[in-house]
């Protein structure tokens, strides 16, 4: 519905954590509604997190394996995937690091970041998307933990993402 949808782009496009926490704990059933989506498609090492939807664990690997599922059609409708993309490609420039703010000129990116502080005051920062240009697409995720600062976690996603994307034509 219109409030669903307005929940969606606010959480993907612009990282509204009050959207993301709609959603997550109203819609889709928290923790246990993730792992069990997950479970379903074949990702079972996702640590979803009751009381807290942004210390859930993931790793890159996983990410990237939820990631292709989506590039190829496996996972959600033509509809839903539609618009899946269309909000990831449209993410605020702010709200781009890594994968968004290192792809080559002319790329098309569909990719999300997430960061925050743990409770020991130490950084986590990922950046993970799908990345196009011309007829070559890469697929990448980029995760950091225990940085000092998040422009610590930053500049390292900067330097992995540009270095991959460095590598094409």
């Amino acid at each position: 519905d219109a409030n669903e949808m307005n929940l969606l782009t606010t959480m993907i496009e612009n990282s509204n954590n009050d959207s993301a926490s709609a959603l997550y704990y109203g819609e889709i059933g928290g923790a246990a509604g993730v792992a069990s989506y997950m479970q379903s498609i074949g990702i079972s090492d996702l640590i979803p997190y009751p009381n807290a939807w942004g210390y859930s664990v993931i790793t890159p690997q996983s990410m990237v394996k939820l990631l292709t599922l989506l590039y190829d059609g496996q996972i959600l409708t033509e509809h839903d995937r539609s618009l899946a993309f269309y909000l990831m490609e449209h993410i605020e420039s702010d709200q781009q690091v890594g994968v968004g703010d290192t792809a080559p000129p002319k790329a098309i990116v569909a990719m999300k970041d997430g960061w925050l502080p743990g409770p020991d005051g130490l950084w986590a920062m990922n950046s993970s998307g799908i990345v196009t240009v011309g007829k070559e697409t890469y697929i990448i995720s980029v995760y950091t933990q225990e940085q000092n600062s998040l422009g610590d976690g930053q500049a390292i996603a900067r330097h992995i993402c540009g270095v991959v994307a460095s590598l094409l034509p």
